[in-house]
């Protein structure tokens, strides 16, 4: 996971080194947002089995002007695993999403977004096993013995949202990302959040 985050910082960075377009040197370049994520029940894995808590999402002005605002991004979102019984457990996990995306400057105020990009999920469950004692209960043999199964749900995101500028500064956004995971496991993620740009 550490690996994801670090190899989609360093792809922001040498994007931002390399791009052609320079943003205007009086116009803010950074959109960083802190949001609740709201993960829909689906009837699938991920929407099951997680908590949707809090995200974050960090975008880079590559290109802008009047009409459009390209940007490159990263989005972490926090989900906590629900409790299932006394001998599953579900650890909490993040969601690393690296993405681009287009902001059309609609009006000064309301911006809409179109984000495209590829979520890294990685589900860790414990599982305890107990063996009933019939002889000594502090034998060894006898003892709970846990193991970890580890399931991986990437997949590429589509995020379509709004933000809604208070100043220059300031925003309110709010997104929806639809996560096409398997061929029946569709992960929705609905956000809202105030973001600043710098």
């Amino acid at each position: 996971m550490k690996n994801i985050i670090i190899l989609s910082l360093l792809l922001l960075l040498s994007i931002k080194s390399n791009s052609q377009e320079k943003v205007k040197q009086n116009d803010n370049k950074f959109l960083i947002s802190l949001h609740y994520t709201g993960n829909i029940r689906n009837d699938n894995f991920v929407s099951d089995n997680f908590n949707g808590i809090l995200g974050l999402n960090a975008h880079y002005v590559l290109f802008n002007n009047e009409l459009i605002s390209v940007q490159g991004g990263l989005g972490l979102d926090y989900f906590q695993g629900r409790v299932i019984d006394n001998q599953v457990d579900l650890k909490n996990r993040i969601m690393v999403n690296p993405n681009f995306g287009v902001e059309f400057n609609a009006s000064k105020t309301f911006k809409p977004f179109f984000n495209l990009g590829y979520s890294f999920f990685t589900s860790k469950i414990v599982i305890e096993t107990y063996t009933p004692s019939l002889f000594d209960p502090m034998d060894p043999a006898f003892q709970a013995r846990s193991f970890e199964i580890t399931e991986t749900y990437n997949s590429l995101s589509i995020n379509p949202g709004f933000r809604l500028y208070f100043n220059d500064k300031v925003y309110f956004q709010t997104d929806y990302k639809y996560l096409p995971i398997e061929s029946n496991i569709n992960a929705h993620i609905l956000a809202l959040g105030i973001g600043l740009k710098f």
